[in-house]
């Protein structure tokens, strides 16, 4: 990005500090819309990368391979919707042993669905071996979230969004007896509840209360389309805004979970003005660690929640979580300090000159990190994943 369009978003955003020395470099090209990666546990040099069009590709020793490991079934698959598609992808904390791999996408009727497949080899994700677990109606074609992610417990997280549209318009943001609008958890180990594909974890907020979904871990957001953990148990999750601002939400690692982030009563630290909620603000909200502003200077709108960096080759990035913003290219991290982002600083000069072009036309969709904590960024728009290196 040149220095005066990083003058224009740091005007309009409210920060300015540049960064200590870093850069990226393109690892790997001739991907389709990527949205995700993950590494295979079991081979320190294979990832595997979701493809937003319905596509699982593998990476190995540097290199894409030409044959997708999985192709969505396109009986039951759209990617139609700009939010919609092969989503997320999450590997089993056994897979070693039982080769389970957990998909998220969009069912043809727009339903959300999350899926247990079978990798027969690394190199293979059967079709026929899906076991659906859950399935949730979408209203929209927009705001399904998508993220997966296995917690250190265990547990298999969700990121589902309010369900679409503009505002919020059913109020899902604030209602515990829907999905929606919610990050979930539940057990993907135990012997499955009565009626279900999964177990409801005893110890989740909700769990056997009457009139709420005992699935429901936190609620409150808007659109959490990344989210992940840190060594310490801590989750960060990025929320996309509506109009005015986007977020970054933390939760403690020794929490019991039932965090409220206030969507639709609250945008970020504001009350939000086109809310159907009525009466006092709850006290039970959880305000952001982070928020700014969107501009439409900058063309700023949809945050993508990234990584407290934990890796040992860039020590300018060391105990500074680092997020993008998918809209205009551009990348931060900051400091936590008794429990707010401190010590802000944009990135966006230094990484942008890897990307080849202006950071302006860099659509970074999701971060990713590999087993020893270095991060990789994922362009949307070019189908390239870039390496951040010192």
């Amino acid at each position: 990005m040149k220095r005066s369009a990083i003058m224009v978003v740091c005007l309009a955003l409210g920060f300015c500090q540049q960064s200590l020395a870093q850069q990226t470099q393109v690892w790997v090209k001739g991907l389709k819309k990527p949205v995700s990666m993950v590494q295979d546990p079991t081979h320190k040099s294979r990832f595997y990368v979701v493809e937003q069009v319905g596509r699982i590709r593998v990476i190995e020793d540097n290199k894409l391979l030409d044959k997708p490991a999985f192709v969505a079934d396109k009986s039951n698959f759209t990617s139609k919707n700009w939010e919609q598609g092969l989503l997320g992808m999450a590997l089993d904390p056994n897979f070693s042993e039982n080769h389970f791999v957990y998909l998220n996408y969009t069912g043809t009727g727009g339903t959300t669905h999350v899926s247990r497949f079978t990798i027969t080899t690394p190199y293979e994700i059967e079709n026929d071996s899906e076991q659906v677990l859950l399935t949730v109606d979408q209203p929209y074609g927009n705001h399904d979230g998508g993220h997966l992610e296995i917690g250190p417990d265990g547990m298999l997280y969700i990121g589902l969004g309010d369900g679409g549209a503009a505002n919020d318009p059913h109020s899902h943001g604030q209602n515990t007896n829907t999905l929606l609008a919610t990050i979930l958890r539940i057990d993907i180990s135990s012997t499955p509840d009565q009626g279900l594909a999964y177990a409801i974890p005893e110890d989740n907020p909700f769990a056997g209360q009457q009139g709420k979904r005992g699935e429901i871990w936190a609620y409150g957001l808007r659109n959490p389309w990344k989210f992940n953990f840190d060594s310490r148990g801590r989750m960060w999750i990025g929320d996309v805004g509506q109009n005015r601002f986007e977020e970054i939400d933390l939760i403690e690692a020794d929490s019991k979970g039932g965090q409220n982030f206030g969507w639709n009563i609250m945008e970020a630290k504001e009350r939000f003005k086109l809310s159907k909620f009525e009466g006092k603000v709850p006290a039970n909200l959880v305000e952001p660690v982070w928020a700014y502003r969107q501009s439409r200077m900058t063309g700023g709108g949809s945050v993508t929640g990234g990584y407290f960096y934990e890796g040992s080759k860039i020590p300018s990035l060391e105990n500074r979580y680092i997020f993008a913003d998918f809209m205009m290219g551009s990348i931060w991290s900051f400091k936590l300090k008794n429990g707010k982002a401190d010590d802000v600083v944009e990135h966006t000069r230094e990484l942008g000159a890897g990307f080849g072009d202006s950071g302006t036309q860099l659509a970074i969709s999701s971060f990713a990190r590999d087993q020893e904590g270095e991060l990789y960024i994922l362009d949307h728009k070019t189908g390239r994943v870039l390496k951040i290196v010192p």
